[in-house]
């Protein structure tokens, strides 16, 4: 790149002796030869160093291209103060350190890259490399055995198992539409019910309320159950839905209840502790096969580490949201009896997952063992 120039430099300086030569003495001639002579050689010395200062630039690229770098694009649709993007930073940061800069990772939040159904599709296709959040029906329906009623006590019995030998066997499944799932963590915490109507302590108290279910089987399932109305309303919309009257109530983990404010809508709420959502990573199975080996254990190491931090942050954030919940609503908590009594009537939800092959009965009984 730099040739062109340094014999342009030549070719100016050597005029410049012979114009000299024209106009001056002998005696002046020479030492103007001389002097000429010396800023030729300064000159090429100079050009000398550019064009060796390219090569080598050249050259570090050459070697990053041949010991492969790669770009992993991570999209979710939760803001940046979200336990999700946080726990995401810290993956960001261990598999960047850890590769020394082998594997760049582009974080895109709030939903850059489409809606979650959107962006798990281009993480199936292979356009995007990982992504967290969005239905796990088409993934892997093994997932969805997390999501049983009253299943899990607290969060740390769902964590135990689903970051142990029977979670890497749940998230096994989705090898078989291309996508690898290297840790799974705590979507929010237990569920809870809220409400503008009555208090919900027994299972009759839930009949024919208009509960807002989300479009997830496993939701839908138990509402029926318990003989609530379900009613279809876009989580965006919900807020108004509640204010309104359009719904009577709905179910979240307390840090979303918290977060879209619903508490301001509604006078009730029941720490039923009714079910649990899992937050796998999805990963592009082709991608993360054409790293080397090193690679893959980095970056499936780093996936278990953030998700521990996105665990326990979800865990603080949910028990620092109770106090607002206590003074805006009015709290009842499940006695013994009336959770035992709800627990019955959702039985034949389990009936039904495992006769339509959702999951089956023999990993329900490895799931309820760990837990005991």
């Amino acid at each position: 790149m730099k040739r062109p120039l340094l014999w342009i430099v030549v070719l100016v300086l050597s005029i410049s002796i012979v114009a000299t030569f024209s106009f001056v003495g002998c005696k002046e001639a020479e030492e103007a030869v001389e002097e000429a002579a010396e800023e030729v050689v300064e000159a090429v010395e100079e050009a000398a160093e550019e064009v060796e200062e390219v090569v080598e630039e050249v050259e570090e690229e050459v070697e990053k291209v041949a010991a492969g770098t790669y770009t992993m694009k991570v999209g979710h649709s939760h803001s940046t103060s979200a336990p999700r993007h946080m726990s995401l930073l810290v993956f960001e940061q261990l598999v960047e350190k850890n590769s020394e800069g082998a594997i760049v990772v582009e974080l895109y939040p709030a939903g850059q890259l489409g809606t979650e159904a959107e962006m798990l599709e281009q993480v199936q296709m292979g356009t995007l490399q990982a992504t967290r959040g969005g239905s796990f029906d088409e993934v892997a329906t093994e997932l969805s055995v997390y999501m049983m009623p009253f299943l899990f006590n607290e969060p740390a019995e769902f964590t135990a198992i689903a970051s142990g030998p029977i979670g890497d066997e749940i998230a096994a499944a989705a090898l078989d539409v291309g996508i690898y799932i290297p840790a799974t963590g705590d979507a929010g915490g237990l569920r809870q019910w809220t409400n503008n109507v009555k208090s919900i302590e027994t299972p009759e108290d839930i009949v024919g309320l208009k509960m807002r279910t989300p479009p997830i089987e496993s939701i839908i399932k138990i509402m029926e159950a318990l003989e609530a109305n379900p009613v279809s309303i876009p989580y965006a919309e919900l807020y108004m839905a509640l204010k309104t009257g359009v719904a009577d109530g709905q179910e979240n983990p307390l840090v979303n209840i918290d977060d879209k404010k619903f508490y301001e809508v509604q006078k009730y709420m029941t720490m039923s502790n009714y079910q649990i959502h899992p937050d796998p990573m999805f990963v592009s199975n082709d991608w993360y096969q054409s790293l080397e080996p090193y690679l893959q254990e980095i970056v499936t190491d780093a996936a278990k580490e953030s998700m521990k931090h996105n665990d326990i942050l979800m865990t603080e954030r949910a028990e620092a949201v109770v106090p607002v919940m206590e003074e805006n609503m009015e709290i009842t908590y499940l006695t013994d009896e009336n959770r035992q009594a709800f627990i019955e009537k959702c039985a034949p939800v389990y009936d039904y997952f495992i006769s339509e092959g959702w999951f089956t009965q023999e990993l329900l009984d490895k799931v309820r063992s760990s837990i005991e």
